[in-house]
């Protein structure tokens, strides 16, 4: 026996297989088993205290027929076999079994039939697993005709010390208690139906959460494939290394839809140096362009990770700022302005210094990028007519 074949084989037990299903009906069906000996039990106590005036030999018949039913069911359940049926706990059939060997000891006895009815009792809630309430109903009456009828064969026969008016009473208390437990086994079976459903509901709801939840991760990493792409196909600038204007303006549209999906907003500054046309005539265009390679550091030096710089056109630089808000804004535009302005060009004239001035919009909503960039460029118009080397930002429509 190979060591996967022993750790099966150990793993097994007489009310425990690799099925689950299987395992729950055999550890219903030992409930049912543990209730039959413990009757046997009773019973050879009671024969053994003169408590029953029954022969060893009907006892012994009473025993081995409920033992050979119970193998029977015990076999059919172990192997399988039950599945053939609709409840494959076949737990009505043991109830009736059941009942069919308690009205048969009840036919052997008299003065103690009271006490033996309590059984049928105990076997009726044996079906609070699995009876419906037709199926309730059914085992309910067949305890009180199996008790009907034996009443009946001893008023045809009677025996020492019948009393007619005592079973009488005993069938009727049997009734009313058989019918009330099929009324609260059906109902207590209806619950645990319902709550089943509910379960199952939960867990449908719960998988649809999570399948919606994928689809919404699916769509954000399409997002993000799609912005890596565009950003390999973008177009740079030649001097800079920066993105240009285009790519710039594509960019702005995606982190606008972006925003609007997500309830957050997006900033764009627009940063042109001061007198640069000035200094380009009067240094040169090769120290006009050594100033404008300048702004390559800014990205590294005073932006964010998620944060986009492109050269916009000219002596223009444009900054892209998703999730922005005003604070955040100024802040970045005050890094930009002092980082700038600390930048010496002492190998273009010494002590060469450049300011900058910069205007900036916050997005608002519905709004389109050729409104927010026109907003921006009114933004930069007043910081240089507010006498340059300054900011102003434009956050309200």
């Amino acid at each position: 026996m190979t060591e996967a074949s022993l750790r099966e084989v150990l793993s097994q037990s007489l009310f425990t297989t690799p099925d689950a299903d299987q395992t729950i009906r055999l550890r219903r069906f030992s409930l049912g088993l543990c209730t039959y000996v413990a009757s046997v039990i009773i019973g050879v106590v009671a024969i053994v205290m003169n408590v029953l005036s029954v022969s060893w030999g009907e006892f012994l018949l009473v025993v081995l027929t409920g033992g050979a039913t119970e193998t029977l069911i015990y076999w059919a359940i172990r192997t399988g076999f039950s599945r053939k049926f609709s409840d494959p706990s076949l737990t009505l059939l043991q109830m009736v079994i059941g009942m069919s060997l308690l009205t048969y000891s009840i036919s052997l006895v008299q003065g103690v039939r009271g006490g033996l009815l309590n059984g049928y009792v105990l076997i009726v809630l044996f079906g609070a697993f699995q009876l419906n309430r037709k199926e309730f109903v059914f085992a309910a009456l067949f305890a009180i005709f199996g008790y009907l009828l034996v009443i009946l064969l001893d008023l045809f026969s009677p025996p020492p010390g019948f009393n007619l008016k005592l079973e009488l009473f005993q069938l009727s208390v049997l009734s009313v208690v058989m019918l009330t437990c099929a009324y609260i086994g059906s109902y207590l079976q209806e619950m645990r139906k319902g709550l089943k459903e509910s379960r199952d509901g939960l867990v449908a709801s719960h998988k649809e959460i999570t399948r919606q939840r994928d689809e919404l991760e699916s769509a954000h990493r399409e997002l993000q494939g799609a912005l890596r792409q565009l950003g390999q196909l973008a177009v740079r600038d030649d001097l800079t290394g920066l993105f240009n204007r285009r790519q710039f303006e594509l960019t702005l549209d995606g982190q606008i839809k972006v925003a609007n999906s997500s309830n957050t907003r997006v900033g764009v500054l627009l940063v042109d140096i001061d007198h640069f046309n000035e200094l380009n005539v009067r240094q040169g265009r090769e120290a006009g362009d050594l100033i404008l390679r300048s702004f390559s550091e800014v990205a590294r030096s005073c932006l964010r990770r998620t944060d986009y710089i492109a050269r916009f056109g000219g002596e223009e630089f444009a900054v892209l700022l998703p999730n922005a808000s005003e604070m955040a804004m100024k802040d970045c535009a005050e890094r930009i302005r002092e980082f700038i302005g600390q930048i010496t060009f002492d190998n273009i004239e010494e002590g060469l210094k450049v300011t900058v001035s910069v205007g900036g919009a916050l997005m608002q909503d519905g709004e389109t990028p050729l409104q927010i960039l026109t907003r921006v460029g009114s933004s930069l118009s007043a910081a240089k007519e507010g006498g340059r080397d300054c900011y102003v930002l434009n956050v309200c429509p």
